[in-house]
């Protein structure tokens, strides 16, 4: 079958660099082709020698260097032989793919890497937000016996993030997705003498399942479509599973639900699968209940995770896979409400919590809502500024938390906290900043990007009043948003403090990546100020659908009015520093309800502790009493006794052999009298 210009019958590694060729200059020899596969697989070599290597692992600050090094290097190459090349040339795009698996002559599957805009911006993300990360945990894992064992674990953290962004096709993407979750695993159970940690570990790794499980599925689904539209069985089948060639087959075809079979219900459904595998990484509702809990491992930790590797992934992947959402009918629609509600929901579980740490999570599910819900309106570069700026704001809102709990001996109680603001005062600072920038207060890079995506939720024609009521609900959140952080600033750096040992500052390894995320958190905001000189929009075009986005006056001026208005209610509450939250009493029943998190994880432990297991004992009791005791065990039984009656009539004695015989004998002849009689009367 052709699909434009381009014949997809016999299909070899060729085939991709004519789709590539047909998006922009493509780039598939000399050094730009393959620096890439140096910036994938230095962490992994260095997760590999810390791993396998005692005298390397047990030497803290070499694993340390050997990591940070690995990163840094990743952000350079980064830079240098993509980012400014494609500043100045325009939208090249860096592929080098090699035959992996070949299965006879009639199946082929490739491993490789492909650089375009997107894969590069989210690259940059992940090695400078990561950068940071990693120096700082220099000076927090400080005195920790096994941190060589814990920057290899960061090493091989970072590298499956890298395979996911650079990866072709959905076949590689879907191993370094797994990668991830097992990366995320070893991480957040690092205190492995902890049981929380080792609860926590296998809670996020187990609700990730439950998405991936829909992802692959997906996958497959997109993936005998497109090879059933294209005809690229044989040695070509395994291209189905690459991004342009599905990109390429769904225009070829009019449309998503065409390639379908003209089934716009399959259509959807597939969408929506590959959506759940975001949905499990993301953290979105109802799988989100995995990543407060993933607070158990070590900050830095927290700070990669939430800021630039494993939540950003989800978002990532359906921008990768747009072409396939803009088609999906109801889909989007489905997106930007699960977006709403989770946006929602986890500021309202923010408001409750006192642990630090746990409030910057739940912040987090809440602008991944932000993002989900821009993703549902098409607002794909809008949705990917959303993620650069939160990974720096965030990055830093989390290795300040991290200064804070290191300065006040691992404490993370709020109330135990307060006053730090004079011990502290560069982790003050970049708080401040960093709060700010969440908030999104002028000129803070949280206010254009957050801005954006709300203008873009209320201008969204194609789900009709869903519009006007989702932006009602981000321009709630955003007051939340503002509320919840103002009341982690000032129970944590306003009023006495409540700890037992005096705070310090921290040492300058940690505060000086503070003050670097939040230069870029004040900054990193203007590459993306609506129109025509919008840097992201112009770097990003071929993800960006519409026009240029445009400045909403009225949608700025009410979302930072509520922001302000947040922040005077917080400092109204909590701006003495008392120590004691009043919020319990004045709010009732509504705080009962959002300190047990919505009874969401009640319910599923109730699903898992009733439902699953008595499910599981009435498997057992029907295993137990019909198949094995009334089935098996009763033929047994039954065998046994025939045997033993059969038996008794086998004495040895010839005399009763003989006397059996003849009576036999007898009853065989009496029939047959019995039946000549009753013939010769008839």
């Amino acid at each position: 079958m052709s699909l434009g210009n381009l014949d997809l019958g016999n299909l070899d590694l060729g085939f991709l660099t004519v789709l590539a060729a047909d998006a922009g200059g493509l780039v598939t020899s000399g050094f730009t082709s393959w620096a890439a596969w140096v910036i994938l697989f230095t962490p992994l070599l260095v997760a590999f020698l810390v791993t396998a290597v005692p005298a390397i692992r047990k030497n803290n600050y070499l694993a340390a260097a050997l990591s940070i090094g690995s990163v840094g290097l990743g952000l350079v190459l980064t830079l240098v032989v993509y980012f400014f090349p494609m500043l100045s040339e325009g939208g090249n795009v860096y592929e080098h793919i090699v035959s992996w698996v070949a299965i006879g002559d009639s199946a082929l599957i490739t491993f490789g890497t492909r650089m375009d805009a997107l894969a590069v911006t989210m690259t940059l993300v992940v090695t400078g937000v990561g950068f940071a990360i990693f120096v700082f945990a220099l000076g927090y894992m400080k005195g920790d016996e096994s941190m060589g064992r814990f920057y290899g674990k960061f090493a091989l953290f970072v590298f499956s993030m890298l395979g996911i962004v650079m990866s072709p096709n959905f076949f590689q993407t879907f191993i370094f997705w797994e990668l991830v979750g097992v990366s995320s695993y070893l991480l957040i159970g690092y205190y492995w003498k902890k049981h929380s940690a080792g609860e926590a570990a296998k809670k996020a790794f187990m609700t990730n399942r439950v998405g991936d499980f829909g992802f692959l599925l997906g996958i497959l689904m997109v993936w005998a479509a497109v090879g059933d539209a294209t005809g690229a069985y044989g040695q070509g089948l395994y291209s189905a599973f690459d991004f342009t060639v599905i990109e390429k087959a769904i225009a070829g075809a009019g449309g998503l639900s065409e390639l379908f079979w003209n089934n716009i219900g399959f259509a959807a459904i597939a969408a929506a699968l590959i959506f759940c595998g975001a949905m499990g990484k993301s953290a979105q509702f109802p799988l989100h209940v995995w990543l407060p809990d993933a607070m158990e491992g070590p900050t830095p930790v927290s700070a990669l995770m939430h800021a630039a590797t494993m939540v950003a992934a989800g978002i990532y992947l359906v921008i990768r896979c747009n072409f396939i959402f803009a088609y999906a009918e109801w889909a989007p629609t489905l997106i930007c409400w699960i977006g709403g509600i989770t946006a929602f929901i986890a500021a309202s579980m923010a408001i409750t919590q006192n642990d630090i740490k746990k409030v910057l999570a739940y912040s987090t599910l809440s602008q991944l809502g932000y993002m989900t819900m821009a993703l549902g309106a098409g607002a794909y570069t809008a949705a990917m500024f959303h993620l650069t700026t939160h990974a720096f704001f965030k990055a830093l809102l989390f290795l300040c938390a991290g200064s804070v709990i290191h300065g006040c001996h691992h404490e993370q109680d709020m109330l135990k906290m307060g006053g730090i603001k004079k011990y502290m005062p560069s982790t003050h600072k970049t708080w401040v900043i960093g709060t700010l920038a969440l908030c999104g207060i002028f000129p803070l890079a949280g206010f254009w990007s957050k801005d954006e995506i709300l203008g873009a939720a209320s201008s969204n024609t194609s789900i009709g009043m869903s519009a006007t009521i989702l932006w009602g609900v981000g321009t709630l959140v955003a007051f939340m948003t503002a509320f919840y952080m103002g009341r982690a600033w000032f129970m944590t750096f306003r009023g006495k403090y409540r700890g037992e040992h005096e705070p310090h500052e921290s040492p300058k390894v940690m505060t000086i990546p503070l003050w670097i995320l939040a230069i870029f958190s004040i900054f990193i905001g203007f590459v993306g100020v609506p129109g025509e000189g919008n840097l992201i929009e112009h770097f990003l075009h071929s993800w960006h659908v519409g026009g240029p986005a445009q400045f909403h006056m009225s949608v700025a001026l009410i979302s930072t009015i509520v922001a302000i208005l947040g922040l005077v209610l917080a400092f109204k509450i909590y701006g003495k520093g008392t120590g004691k939250d009043p919020l319990p009493e004045k709010l009732g029943g509504l705080w009962t309800l959002w300190a047990n998190l919505w009874y969401i994880d009640r319910f599923y432990l109730w699903l898992v502790r009733v439902v699953q297991q008595g499910i599981a004992k009435l498997c057992w009791w029907f295993e137990r009493w019909v198949v094995i005791q009334g089935l098996f065990n009763a033929t047994a039984r039954g065998t046994r006794i025939v045997g033993e009656q059969v038996r008794q009539a086998h004495t040895g004695r010839l005399g009763s052999y003989v006397t059996s015989f003849v009576l036999g004998a007898v009853i065989v002849m009496i029939l047959v009298l019995v039946q000549v009689k009753v013939g010769g009367g008839s």
